[in-house]
């Protein structure tokens, strides 16, 4: 939802508002939501497409039910082989959405090929930190952001039906 640029809809005794999904998680383990406990949530706004690809990739243990790893939600705006646009949105190494804005500014006006797809993961990957909520090492874990934020940025460059990226084909797919 954050990469998306949805909306939340909140409804309480104080009126309504909305709220972007980026400013709808905070960084505190107990007021995690800026969400009033009076406010129910009626409405998520989905903005129009417009040219945006948007993938969700999520590394977890077992294949059903499970709390991710580590997880990136990208969104593309792509002119040609050329980034217009891109967002970047890890999930499970933060306390909240975590928005990798080095790595979208990066990206834009560059062509995606492997390079630049690695190196946009290594910048997505910098400002993440695992919780220490799972058996698996803290190493291993944000090595693994960088892994996921690949995967979602060449899904993402080739949803459609077309490549619209310069990638070897052993990782398309």
């Amino acid at each position: 939802m954050v990469a998306i640029g949805a909306e939340y809809r909140l409804v309480g005794p104080q009126g309504e508002r909305v709220v972007p999904a980026g400013r709808f998680y905070q960084n505190d383990g107990i007021n995690y939501l800026t969400k009033q406990p009076d406010e129910v949530l009626v409405d998520v706004r989905l903005p129009a497409p417009n040219g945006w690809d948007a993938v969700y990739h999520k590394l977890r243990r077992r294949g059903s039910i499970d709390f991710p790893i580590a997880g990136a939600a990208v969104a593309l705006q792509m002119e040609g082989e050329t980034v217009a646009r891109c967002r970047i949105v890890l999930s499970a190494v933060a306390s909240h959405p975590l928005e990798a804005r080095a790595a979208d500014e990066f990206l834009t006006g560059k062509t995606l090929d492997e390079e630049t797809v690695r190196a946009a993961a290594e910048i997505a990957a910098k400002p993440a930190k695992p919780l220490d909520n799972a058996d698996l090492t803290h190493f291993w874990r944000k090595r693994m952001v960088r892994v996921v934020v690949e995967q979602a940025l060449i899904q993402a460059a080739t949803s459609g039906g077309g490549s619209k990226v310069k990638l070897l084909g052993q990782h398309q797919g």
